[in-house]
């Protein structure tokens, strides 16, 4: 009779935790989510602010010398 009572239990307990732990990470998951969505959002808007920004001064790049084989 014991040992029913306490495989019962153990199920029970089993079923709970495993739904504890799962109510916990789809939080988790959730807040994540809405973290990226924001960051993305921003660095959309940060993207457009630096394309209005007129480009400033282009620097050429240093011509450099051939190497002659004597």
């Amino acid at each position: 009779m014991e040992w029913i009572l306490f495989t019962i239990g153990l199920l029970i307990g089993s079923i709970g935790g495993s739904l504890a732990v799962a109510m916990v990470s789809a939080g988790r998951n959730s807040d994540l989510d809405s973290e990226i969505i924001s960051l993305r959002l921003q660095r959309k808007m940060l993207k457009e602010e630096l394309l209005k920004q007129k480009p400033k001064r282009r620097y050429k790049k240093k011509p450099y010398k051939k190497k002659y084989k004597k």
